[in-house]
């Protein structure tokens, strides 16, 4: 028995990420997600609600405690890119406060929290991959175009906080190989209000995007580092 969990799990990706995983035999898949109804049940998928606040992701990572040993695959949805008057910048002058700070908290601290938890349980786990959605706009050195000031600056933060749980991992969790993952586009709710001047080959369906995941990741072996990969399994400079 292997079990799989998924933060994040009523996202576009998430769904598809869980639907995949429990096809897979002797796997049980913890699907954690702020809905209250889940989107769907199975009998190999035991869903959790957590609204992503400290103490919730406390009690999650709790009930998780049994499975410590036998984890072998974790994947962070979690994220926000647009959402109630949330535009990515496109100049300077339309940098919001209150949209950065809410960008910060998606993208960054919540990773953060669930990081924090996650680390000391698996510190006996013999391998687990453990995948955060990052994305290439939060490469400094790919950067080219600027703008999105916001979705940028808290992605790269988010790379900054899995290098530090990478190293530190290296010590207290040796079975745990961090990756920040960029998944490309994906046809969810996210990307939808950029996706017209995409070839449609450049727009994966939830289901390729999470197949290309799972492929990226399967042979990935803990090595105290934290990779940042795309959906070819292709390094993105820092």
């Amino acid at each position: 028995m292997k079990v799989e969990l998924v933060i994040g799990a009523s996202s576009g990706l998430g769904q598809a990420l869980v639907r995949l995983s429990m096809v897979e035999p002797d796997s049980r898949v913890i699907a954690i997600s702020r809905s209250t109804l889940p989107p769907f049940t199975h009998p190999d998928v035991q869903w959790i609600c957590c609204d992503n606040s400290p103490g919730a992701i406390a009690r999650a990572v709790e009930a998780l405690a049994p499975f410590a040993g036998i984890i072998t695959r974790i994947t962070l949805c979690n994220g926000r890119l647009h959402d109630h008057g949330i535009v990515p910048e496109k100049k300077l002058e339309q940098l919001d406060e209150q949209s950065l700070t809410r960008l910060l908290h998606s993208n960054t601290i919540v990773p953060a929290l669930w990081l924090r938890a996650l680390i000391p349980l698996l510190h006996a786990t013999p391998q687990v991959v453990l995948s955060v959605l990052s994305a290439r706009v939060g490469s400094i050195g790919d950067n080219r175009l600027g703008g999105w000031y916001s979705y940028r600056a808290s992605k790269a933060a988010l790379n900054q906080l899995l290098q530090c749980c990478a190293i530190e991992a290296a010590r207290r969790a040796k079975g745990v190989k961090l990756v920040a993952y960029h998944p490309g586009t994906v046809d969810t709710r996210l990307s939808r209000p950029f996706q017209q001047r995409l070839r449609p080959e450049q727009l994966l369906s939830p289901e390729q995007a999470a197949r290309h995941l799972m492929q990226v990741t399967a042979e990935l072996m803990p090595d105290g580092t934290l990779s940042y990969l795309d959906w070819r399994g292709k390094t993105i400079p820092w």
